[in-house]
């Protein structure tokens, strides 16, 4: 897929979504460097990285959804779970790690999250944290969304080579 038909396609999906705040969110996604990032945090190591990753979690997401969850909430959080690493000229967007800014943003732009989209969102990253794993198994939609975050990547938080373990 080209670059240019990866932003349409960023645009079309989010064009689906009939929520309040989606076209402020369309807008910060294009007026940010959220189209157009190679990087962040040494994830996402390749031309237009953040875009072409969250489209790559939405494809797993689609492919996995065995539960047969809302397209529409598959969306959001795939194309949105990252957003907080998206920068407006240059500087970072809220407080905190980029789970928390992804939603902020949401929050500013005045979109609308169900409490399972924010919860994985918000949660992406469970770590090994047992009590915190258990709360992603409960929320099958964040349970994909982080299977789906890992296989794109291909790395663990420290660097290493991702093995589907946990989940």
């Amino acid at each position: 897929m080209t670059v240019q038909a990866a932003q349409t396609k960023v645009i079309d999906l989010l064009s689906e979504i009939n929520r309040p705040g989606i076209d402020s969110v369309i807008e910060f996604i294009k007026t940010s460097n959220y189209l157009t990032s190679a990087q962040c945090n040494g994830h996402h190591r390749r031309e237009h990285g953040l875009m072409m990753h969250s489209l790559e979690v939405l494809d797993t997401m689609l492919k996995g959804n065995i539960l047969g969850l809302p397209r529409e909430s598959l969306i959001v959080v795939a194309l949105f779970h990252d957003l907080g690493k998206a920068t407006l000229n240059g500087h970072k967007i809220g407080r905190g790690m980029h789970p928390a800014r992804s939603v902020a943003i949401l929050n500013k732009c005045g979109f609308e999250l169900t409490s399972q989209e924010r919860s994985a969102i918000y949660s992406h990253h469970p770590g090994s944290d047992p009590r915190k794993l258990a709360t992603a198994l409960s929320n099958p939609l964040q349970t994909l969304l982080h299977a789906g975050d890992c296989r794109s990547t291909g790395l663990d938080k420290s660097g290493k080579s991702y093995r589907f373990s946990a989940l």
